[in-house]
């Protein structure tokens, strides 16, 4: 509270030097489909808002924010929302407060991702990390930029220091998130950038229904941040391998432009334990490749304006390696002790492609290979489409990789339309089960500013 509180100040208090700008957006959904279940993206990667039991969202949004200087600014924002489906309730979507300036960026509460691919990528910038669960409440401090030796290219360095709690209804009540991530950058003085570097995430402390309190002291906090192994006297769920329920990644960006085309390159590895950490599992994880144009416009239209291709592969899993004849093979969002796993308000937190069981406990679908396409433009002035292409194959969980496997391909349309004061928007969607039939849905999507 204090924090806030001095946010609250330093707001108030530049109100005299700066300009207030204020924001309020009302957004409703309204969705039906074939069968009980809406089609994959009809519900996936919506930001927690939408389960697929879902066919109605109200969504209500405001936001402040004012220039502190020429290259910082300060914000403020919330917002609730109402849908149907599992749960027929109103929800707090955000509440955040919010400072940015050209290297470091502080943002305190319940705050989303941003969406950095024009909403056409399955995962965002992080196959751990997607828009497909909430925003959850914590405190996050990061750089905005590289910090670069001298000026603004060469060598440099970014990353970011973030806690968070677990606030949902889960197995283990109160679960504690830390993320940390460091990655070294070269910049070009043609913009070519390179960047190599790793994302760590760690559930740990809560209160067990087995186990009692786990460990939430200082001591407890050093051994996540530095992956050391916990007390094996927890319970079996504890891992050998480190304190908590640890996952990762290796990264490799590459950004640059071809014939004033931006394209980018993304590999992220994915760890979970030690062998993955020494690559032991290769070749699991997300491989991506995006373009945008942002070059002039033909007949001032932009007909395609990015796109993406992505294939996420994880079925290996470490199973080849000599430990895994001890304790098995990966299990990629999933944990004994902290059961709920890699998940908040029963989505999962990570790549939509990973599933919950049909309980909607714990993860069923974790060995999958996926081969994804987005893409997004104008048919004509104002007339903006996406269009999503996702062929999955999945093969169950853990160690079930030879059984029989599920194909599926989910596809997405929508088309904004600009014949009314407010901001309409259709679309349709499917999932193509080869081997039980097709599931077809469609929807409107209508939102307004007040202010």
């Amino acid at each position: 509270m204090k924090i806030f509180r001095l946010f609250l100040f330093l707001l108030i208090s530049q109100t005299i030097y700066g300009q207030l700008n204020f924001n309020m957006e009302w957004t409703g959904k309204a969705q039906v489909s074939n069968e009980d279940r809406t089609p994959f993206w009809l519900h996936m990667n919506q930001k927690g808002r939408l389960d697929p039991e879902s066919n109605f969202l109200g969504l209500i949004q405001a936001k402040a924010d004012m220039e502190l200087s020429n290259e910082s600014y300060f914000e403020m924002g919330g917002g609730v929302f109402y849908s149907n489906g599992f749960d027929n309730e109103i929800r707090i979507d955000q509440v955040y407060a919010e400072f940015l300036s050209p290297k470091i960026g502080v943002v305190v509460g319940k705050k989303h991702k941003t969406d950095n691919f024009r909403g056409i990528s399955a995962s965002n910038d992080n196959i751990l990390w997607s828009l497909n669960a909430g925003a959850i409440p914590g405190i996050r401090l990061f750089s905005t930029d590289p910090l670069y030796l001298m000026g603004d290219h060469g060598i440099g360095v970014k990353g970011s220091w973030e806690e968070y709690i677990l606030d949902d209804d889960r197995f283990v009540e109160n679960t504690r998130i830390h993320h940390k991530s460091g990655h070294l950058v070269y910049r070009s003085r043609s913009n070519f950038e390179v960047s190599l570097g790793f994302q760590h995430f760690v559930q740990w402390a809560g209160k067990s229904p087995e186990y009692g309190q786990l460990p939430n002291d200082f001591d407890a906090y050093t051994k996540i941040v530095t992956g050391a192994a916990g007390d094996a006297d927890i319970g079996e769920g504890q891992e050998v391998n480190a304190l908590g329920n640890q996952i990762g990644s290796y990264e490799i960006n590459v950004k640059t432009k071809v014939r004033d085309l931006d394209v980018h390159f993304i590999y992220n590895h994915i760890f979970e334990d030690g062998s993955g950490m020494k690559m032991g599992n290769f070749p699991d994880g997300r491989y991506a490749l995006y373009i945008e144009d942002n070059r002039d416009t033909f007949w001032g239209v932009d007909w395609l304006k990015a796109v993406i291709y992505e294939i996420y592969y994880t079925k290996n899993q470490s199973r080849n390696r000599v430990s895994s004849t001890n304790d098995g093979s990966d299990n990629y969002f999933n944990n004994n002790l902290y059961r709920s796993g890699w998940t908040y308000n029963n989505h999962v937190i990570g790549v939509p492609f990973i599933l919950l069981n049909d309980n909607y406990f714990r993860i069923g679908n974790n060995n999958v290979v996926v081969h994804h396409i987005g893409a997004t433009g104008e048919v004509a002035p104002d007339w903006n489409y996406k269009l999503m292409l996702s062929y999955r194959q999945n093969y169950g969980v853990k160690d079930a990789i030879r059984g029989p496997k599920q194909q599926i391909l989910s596809s997405f349309f929508s088309l904004d339309i600009p014949i009314t004061d407010y901001d309409f928007q259709a679309y349709v969607g499917s999932d193509l089960d080869f081997d039980n039939g097709v599931n077809f849905g469609g929807g409107v999507k209508l939102s307004a500013s007040f202010f």
